[in-house]
């Protein structure tokens, strides 16, 4: 449904579609001196800012209830598994925590995923008023979904001859709206230092620093394509695959000597579209001793077996007009058939393609410190893990080398910033629950012909270093410090994915090219599957795509819109009681969707009208399936979940609520995410902005919004 160009044989992965095709070249070597100048500006100005600091800041002081806000995030941490694993004694860290300060639930957002959640974190106010709703929403032209928080500015910067010159704004445009709680801290006079906390590219421009996270493309543009290396098929080993979701799989040339290949790894689009730009990669594999040399980006490295490389440099391009990235490669099989796989060319934080930072030198100042970090915005590889690229091992082996840069990252920016506000979010908590849910259930679909014993214990130990990292943070607070651990939603199993638009379909709310204009509707194949690009548009008065809630067809709004907007009430009402309670046939008439609500019922915000028109509370256990995600019609209204990617969230609200630690004692007995800007600035002395609708923790009235 989606590809990008000279990259035709990439699937799109299904909920974190790319904002672009690529990134134009000439935009590394002007960013990375322009971020050295304005690094040495920083030093210059150093002085002066520490003082108009300190003389903005001085009202703030009086009324302040912290000296330092430290916000840690972990992303998905589920609050009964929290509990229970508190109670067993195996969260220490945790618990002494929950007796010191305090623990509650914490309430999620309608819908309950992180773009929405951290937005909303981050504004103090709903999807209605940051206008996030999902990872896609749809374009009312095409009906296609496309990525909801950024999009491609084709003409963006200024040029001089044929470079494009910084300064004349980022190549990428937020689509977030209202105002973040950072930079109301700054405009305050309060230190900032902002890592990974999704939803900021491009990076907000504000008087503190910020790194990142959710969004971030890789240097294709896409949100994460890996690429797999096979030796040529012969007959004693399989043939490829027919198609693969989330990358590419490209076949290795022999070079004539034993065990010797060459293949070329894709990238960026060249400047005149003849199609992906690439570098040579050369390796030569010693099959008895497990052990295999690459060559890459002019780069020599030895890998054995279950290893990866360090991260490795590659440019494409020449001179000026280059575009670097960092990428990871690990050998997945020696025999019968040698196989290695390359992660997403994430952008080389040393040298950045586009801004990923705030200010724009940080990005590579932390790169000089720490080394290479991953920066796209989805680093884990959770497609090559559904895809069986790799492995459960590898997927760990990635997600916790990741975790561990963003830890020397966040504790570098403790032991930095002494006053003001540090918050982190770190994503390892929700990617592996995401690909591990499975081994919580012996049942659970997603366990056929897959391991199911080796790392039956990945999350107990996933939440065991969470602890750990919560320890290591309370040991660098000091007085007048307080320490909040949240999350943005909670974890249950997702075993059966619903098709929405086959529901439409069978009800006659959806209609394809070439069905009948009246009677019954042909019967659809198990497993058949239709594009967007396939349904009749007059006819069809309900459609959905990603994972929130489905939209009405509505004349005026979509293009070939035929629902008129008198109609739209109760059309709604109408779907929404034929859809509470609907029955999976093939769990005994079990109820696969428990609740859906309006979108005037739940949202008063000015963006309210680029949502869903109808929010889903799928009962836990269900979730949309991967080809509703994407705008397909399958054939089967309900099916089994049998990828990897087993646990989720995307379902009723108040099912998976995340979770709320404080150091000190809070008033709210029911806190939700959006009260966290007002808290964050409540703690720091700062008047929250009329905007926000959520209310501090620490209030005296007993409960937060």
């Amino acid at each position: 449904m989606f590809s990008l160009p000279a990259l035709a044989s990439v699937t799109i992965v299904p909920a974190y579609i790319g904002p672009g095709a690529g990134f134009a070249l000439g935009g590394s070597f002007l960013f990375a001196l322009a971020g050295i100048l304005l690094a040495i500006l920083a030093v210059l100005a150093w002085p002066a800012r520490v003082a108009i600091r300190s003389l903005r800041g001085r009202g703030r002081r009086r009324d302040a209830r912290a000296r330092r806000v430290v916000v840690l995030g972990l992303d998905g941490l589920d609050p009964v598994l929290a509990r229970r694993w508190m109670d067993e004694g195996a969260l220490p860290n945790l618990d002494q925590l929950r007796r010191d300060g305090g623990y509650r639930p914490l309430g999620t957002t309608w819908p309950a995923m992180s773009p929405v959640g951290w937005s909303t974190f981050a504004t103090g106010v709903d999807a209605s008023g940051h206008n996030i709703f999902d990872f896609l929403t749809r374009d009312k032209l095409t009906h296609m979904p496309t990525l909801s928080s950024t999009r491609l500015r084709r003409e963006a910067g200024r040029r001089l001859g044929p470079l494009r010159l910084p300064g004349g704004g980022h190549p990428f445009e937020s689509l977030k709206r209202s105002k973040p709680f950072w930079t109301t801290c700054a405009e305050a006079g309060v230190a900032t230092s902002i890592l990974r906390v999704p939803i900021t590219f491009p990076p907000d421009r504000f008087g503190g620093k910020l790194l990142s996270a959710m969004c971030v493309p890789d240097l294709r543009g896409t949100q994460g394509t890996f690429t797999e290396f096979r030796e040529p098929a012969t007959a004693a080993v399989d043939a490829d695959p027919a198609a693969t979701t989330g990358g590419v799989r490209l076949t290795l040339t022999p070079t004539g000597r034993e065990g010797a290949f060459t293949g070329a790894l894709p990238g960026p689009d060249a400047p005149d579209g003849s199609g992906p730009l690439t570098v040579p990669v050369t390796v030569t594999v010693d099959r008895d001793a497990a052990r295999a040399v690459f060559t890459l980006g002019g780069k020599s490295f030895t890998l054995g077996a279950e290893t990866y490389s360090e991260w490795i440099p590659v440019g494409f391009g020449r001179g000026s007009q280059q575009a670097h990235g960092i990428c990871r490669v690990r050998v997945t099989s020696f025999a019968p058939r040698f196989t290695f796989y390359v992660t997403p060319l994430n952008i080389d934080p040393a040298k950045p393609a586009v801004p990923i930072s705030n200010p724009p030198h940080l990005a590579m100042a932390l790169a000089k410190l720490h080394g290479s970090y991953a920066t796209l915005g989805l680093a884990e590889d959770t497609w090559a893990l559904n895809e069986r690229v790799i492995d459960e091992q590898a997927f760990l082996d990635q997600a916790y080398s990741i975790h561990e840069e963003r830890r020397r990252q966040f504790l570098h920016a403790l032991d930095r910033t002494p006053e003001g506000v540090v918050s982190v979010v770190f994503d390892a908590t929700d990617r592996i629950q995401h690909m591990f849910f499975r081994y919580l259930d012996p049942e659970h679909p997603a366990n056929r012909g897959k391991d199911v014993e080796r790392h039956k214990d990945a999350i107990l130990d996933l939440y065991r270093r969470a602890d750990a990292l919560v320890g290591e943070t309370r040991a660098r607070l000091r007085k007048g410090d307080v320490l909040l651990v949240a999350s943005d939603h909670g974890f249950k199993q997702f075993q059966r994915g619903v098709n929405l638009n086959a529901w439409f379909r069978d009800n006659g709310y959806l209609y394809l090219k070439g069905d009948p204009q009246a009677g019954p509707l042909p019967v659809i194949a198990e497993g058949k599957r239709f594009e967007c690009g396939e349904v009749d548009w007059p006819r069809t008065r309900a459609y959905t795509n990603g994972l929130a809630g489905f939209y009405l067809n509505v004349k005026g709004r979509e293009h070939d819109g035929c629902v008129e907007q008198a109609d739209v009430p109760t059309l709604k009402r109408e779907l929404i009681d034929r859809l509470r309670g609907l029955p999976d046939p093939g769990r005994d008439g079990q109820e696969a969707i428990t609740e859906l609500w309006a979108s005037e019922d739940i949202y008063r915000g000015p963006y309210r009208e680029n949502g869903p028109d109808v929010i889903v509370g799928y009962k836990p256990g269900y979730r949309a399936d991967w080809d509703a995600a994407v705008g397909a019609v399958s054939g089967t209204a309900i099916s089994d979940n049998t990828r990897s990617w087993s646990g989720d969230h995307c379902m009723d609200p108040r099912q998976v609520p995340g979770v709320l630690f404080s150091s000190v004692p809070f008033a709210a007995t029911r806190p939700n995410l959006v009260d966290l800007a007002p808290t964050v600035l409540d703690l720091l002395g700062v008047p929250a902005p009329a905007h926000m609708t959520g209310r501090s923790i620490f209030s005296g009235d007993g409960e937060a919004a």
